[in-house]
């Protein structure tokens, strides 16, 4: 069962790291672009939420 509160802010960028990976592999398999060209453009979105989460905003325990 799924928790009733809202996502954590960790959650959504786990959530955008997944959806920016697939989406750079969709990018290329449903268009002209090659599979080599859609990878690093998913992981260059992908390191967008990692560079947020790990250097701008790190967890703090609390």
């Amino acid at each position: 069962m799924l928790p009733a509160d809202a996502p954590t802010r960790t959650d959504l960028q786990l959530a955008f790291i997944g959806v920016a990976l697939v989406s750079g592999f969709l990018a290329a398999v449903l268009s002209s672009l090659p599979i080599v060209v859609g990878g690093p453009i998913g992981s260059l979105l992908a390191s967008v939420a990692v560079v947020d989460g790990v250097a701008l905003n790190p967890p703090t325990e609390q």
